[in-house]
């Protein structure tokens, strides 16, 4: 009862995490809907040295957003949509590095409204390591049931074929004795 409690809520929340990923990447396809569309345009700038145009470069992060959502709520490709959202988690903190007089007013903890769009990333960040984790520990767990069972099987047919063993012809035996 536990376990499928656990499993039910960790789809739960990585069904939640799509839907915010599937939400803020349908935002960047239509210009200037998102409130975080220039700071990203400016983060992807220095990020790629400036090679991808910025109206390519939203588009881009639209998708792969959209994507992370998709795979998330639909549960597809669950540990890839977790390496992806964890890459993209980790970056998004870098304009806190890159622009702090966007993300700061005065002093360290005083943040603007895109130093707490990006602040609550935290969390998300949290819960897709949760998440993933606890995607590792079913898959190991899945692979652990499979071994158990194969070595259950082999050691059936070992006692199968050393009881079959035992029960060798005497005729057998006086051909191998008298090769001897």
């Amino acid at each position: 009862m536990k376990r499928h409690f656990q499993k039910s809520a960790t789809n739960v929340l990585a069904i939640s995490i799509g839907i915010v990923y599937l939400w803020f990447g349908l935002l960047k396809f239509f210009p200037h809907l998102s409130p975080a569309e220039d700071l990203a345009k400016n983060t992807i700038d220095i990020l790629d040295f400036g090679l991808i145009p910025s109206n390519v470069s939203i588009i881009l992060l639209a998708i792969w957003e959209s994507g992370i959502g998709l795979l998330l709520i639909f549960n597809l490709f669950r540990r890839l949509a977790l390496g992806l959202a964890i890459v993209h988690i980790v970056l998004t903190f870098t304009p806190m590095f890159f622009f702090p007089e966007q993300i700061f007013n005065e002093g360290p903890f005083n943040l603007t409204l895109l130093g707490q769009y990006i602040i609550k990333n935290i969390v998300i960040f949290s819960l897709l390591v949760y998440i993933f984790n606890e995607n590792k520990r079913t898959m190991q767990s899945l692979q652990t049931k499979k071994l158990r069972r194969f070595d259950n099987s082999s050691r059936k047919r070992i006692v199968e074929y050393s009881w079959q063993a035992q029960r060798v012809p005497n005729d057998s035996l006086e051909l191998s004795s008298s090769q001897a």
